[in-house]
């Protein structure tokens, strides 16, 4: 067959089409699987002030402020007690008690105690030093209690106006020890 004059040829070229289909299927499937694994996804913020240690710390301008840290309101919590003290004392609240969840032995504390001694101590705190607003508490604890006795200690103590909780975690040693000075400072 002859060629045209112009010297082109009459043949139709095909352009290649894109074909989208594979990548529009790609992220059919990526997107809601991204969107599934982002909701399992949960974070659990506890906001807590930040602590100078057992001892009251120095370089603070109100006296007030002063006198709280003095005071040191603590909730000691052993593998065995509880305890609420300051520098004053500290007190028994329970003991630990072993419950039963789902065929699992779990060590746990009488909460509604510690809500009873709180409040009490909460009323002595005010009559004893009315100008004095405690919000400080410091939760004493050793490494292995479980978390959710350690929550609802804090949601306790919240709920009886200790709104700045904050936690320590001591040698076991350590809270002996800071149970048999409160001990010897007065029950």
């Amino acid at each position: 067959m002859a060629q045209a004059a112009t010297g082109r040829s009459h043949r139709v070229r095909h352009v290649p089409q894109l074909d989208l289909l594979p990548v529009m299927n790609l992220f059919c499937v990526i997107i809601p699987f991204l969107l599934l694994s982002a909701s399992f996804l949960e974070i659990t913020v506890i906001e807590m002030s930040p602590t100078e240690g057992i001892s009251a710390g120095a370089g603070t301008t109100s006296l007030a402020r002063s006198e709280e840290q003095l005071l040191q309101p603590k909730v000691i919590i052993t593998n065995n007690e509880m305890f609420l003290g300051t520098v004053f004392g500290t007190k028994h609240v329970s003991y630990v008690l072993l419950q039963d969840h789902d065929g699992e032995i779990i060590p746990t504390y009488d909460f509604d105690a510690l809500s009873e001694a709180l409040g009490d101590f909460r009323k002595e705190l005010n009559v004893a030093f009315p100008t004095i607003p405690v919000n400080k508490i410091i939760i004493l604890t050793v490494d292995d209690i479980r978390y959710d006795n350690i929550i609802s200690t804090i949601d306790i103590c919240i709920d009886h106006e200790f709104n700045q909780p904050g936690l320590q975690v001591a040698a076991h040693s350590v809270l002996q020890r800071q149970i048999t000075d409160g001990a010897a400072g007065g029950e």
